[in-house]
């Protein structure tokens, strides 16, 4: 790791050294980060000259773990990294958990600056808590997009790989975050040079911003069959209102016995139980990214009650929802602070005066 210094003090002998930031939450998607600050390095390496230079910040400068536990010792805290030019937010699958006063004042500070502000996965909700996405359009990881939503719900956002709107950069995270930093190198550098980092990355093809995060539902089925691919672009789009199956025919053009046979065929589902799954998915994002209390989950998900909600949740998951979100709490103690887990007596087993209220029935 580089020694802390003031990063607007260092430049290479051409004078044309960039300079990056990359912020890393708690938990942060290691995958992600490394191919971010790989691709500056490759790019460096091929130019044969210092085009980037990469500083890894934290809140206070302490080491942070990674999501799988790995720890990374940052080069500054934010108090030491006064301005940087360009920043990329790293956040985790709690995503409003460590955002802080001090880390929003930075960010806000940044831009007053002019500095260009990105975000992966999940750290589009430290800038949109800052007020900084007001008026942009972005993206972030498919799975927390209905939580950001509910959050956010006047940021435009679509779901592509990466979004670059004026001087925000978002990117929903994992292989896409290659293809962003790609695109970057290519904008500063020119197109030739990103060709060459994909090939170092063995990364056949350079994937444009607009291209979706998800296979297609042709695509994942193998099939063309573009009136199936509507009708489930429909359920997603109708979560917290479920259509009738009856509407969902209409839409598409075609009659109940129609649209039965064709996911039945396809699918191996009946259009009210593949509709319900996409409906149970996303209630477990909400409870994997945030703290929406249960009720408003349900409501949010097209669930006539929690209890409705919970009995459904426990059918497909195998467990309540509450009892989800206290697994995955139970989880986090254990691979990042064992110590805590141990004092509060959360073992594989609970005594009777831990044990958490019932969830409705």
């Amino acid at each position: 790791m580089m020694k802390a210094q003031n990063p607007t003090e260092i430049k290479d002998s051409s004078g044309k050294t960039e300079t990056f930031g990359f912020l890393l939450m708690p938990e942060f998607p290691i995958y992600a980060f490394i191919l971010a600050v790989e691709a500056l390095r490759v790019a460096n390496q091929n130019a044969g000259r210092r085009l980037f230079l990469s500083y890894l910040i934290t809140t206070d400068g302490a080491p942070v773990a990674a999501g799988n536990g790995m720890t990374i010792v940052p080069d500054l805290s934010i108090a030491q990294a006064s301005f940087i030019p360009n920043v990329i937010v790293f956040a985790c699958n709690h995503p409003s958990k460590h955002i802080t006063r001090s880390l929003l004042a930075w960010l806000r500070r940044l831009d007053r600056h002019g500095a260009l502000l990105g975000a992966v996965d999940t750290g589009q909700f430290a800038l949109a808590a800052a007020g900084l996405l007001d008026g942009y359009t972005v993206t972030l990881h498919w799975e927390a997009m209905p939580l950001f939503r509910e959050q956010y719900p006047s940021i435009e956002i679509r779901e592509t790989l990466f979004a670059i709107d004026r001087n925000r950069v978002t990117c929903a995270g994992g292989i896409a975050t290659l293809d962003l930093m790609l695109h970057l190198i290519a904008n500063r550098h020119g197109r030739a040079l990103a060709e060459v980092v994909a090939n170092g990355f063995v990364r056949g093809r350079i994937r444009h911003d607009s291209e979706q995060q998800r296979a297609s539902v042709d695509d994942a089925f193998g099939l063309v069959n573009h009136r199936l691919a509507s009708i489930v672009h429909t359920m997603e789009a109708h979560l917290e209102t479920p259509l009738t199956t009856e509407a969902l025919a209409a839409g598409a053009g075609i009659s109940v016995r129609q649209i039965e046979r064709l996911m039945r065929d396809t699918l191996g589902e009946t259009p009210s139980r593949y509709y319900l799954k996409l409906r149970l998915q996303a209630a477990r994002n909400h409870l994997f990214y945030g703290d929406m209390p249960i009720q408003d989950i349900a409501q949010a998900c097209g669930f006539s009650s929690p209890s409705v909600l919970s009995r459904a949740f426990r059918d497909h998951f195998g467990l309540s929802p509450r009892e989800f979100r206290r697994q995955f709490s139970v989880d986090r103690l254990e691979r990042f602070r064992p110590e805590l887990r141990r004092q509060s007596g959360l073992g594989g087993s609970l005594s009777a005066d831990r044990q958490p209220s019932p969830d409705p029935a």
